[in-house]
């Protein structure tokens, strides 16, 4: 019986790291592990072939509009807000890097060593598994495989 046990204790037990952070300079826009985006929408637009753009919902506030949309393209999918009021302003609140193609994350690139990618923000890199992180806002998870980055996701507060 006890043998049993310990076969399902094993089966149920989380494959490789999980841990969740905070680290006080976390933020999306700013600081030392900032997405480095273009200032304006349109500039957002032109950082390569859009493959998908999707308008996620309209919200209206009276004297003007905002838009949820989802940007994709090859290796990386940005969710962002814009204004009708303010036609060239953004709001990033969400970007997922998936190939190292996209160099707009600092250290944090797709296929670095963990150890380096992940310096200033976590003591130890696990080889394998997913790692969180939060500030005061925006928060960073971060997956990695064979002790290297497989992809980065910013989840931001639009401010």
């Amino acid at each position: 019986m006890r043998q049993g046990l310990f076969i399902v204790a094993l089966c149920l037990a989380p494959l490789g790291a999980s841990a969740q952070t905070y680290v006080a300079d976390l933020s999306c826009t700013q600081g030392p592990y900032r997405l480095k985006l273009p200032k304006s929408y349109r500039a957002v637009r032109g950082l390569g072939t859009i493959r998908r753009d999707r308008v996620l919902k309209v919200e209206d506030h009276g004297t003007y509009t905002s838009t949820h949309r989802e940007l994709r393209f090859n290796g990386l999918e940005i969710e962002l807000v814009t204004f009708s009021n303010e036609p060239g302003r953004y709001a990033l609140t969400k970007a997922i890097i998936s190939t190292r193609n996209w160099r707009i994350a600092g250290a944090l690139r797709v296929g670095a060593p963990a150890r380096s990618a992940l310096r200033g923000l976590a003591n130890e890199s696990p080889r394998d598994g997913e790692l969180e992180f939060s500030g005061a806002t925006d928060s960073l998870r971060v997956n990695l495989a064979a002790g290297r980055v497989l992809d980065v996701e910013y989840s931001c507060q639009p401010g």
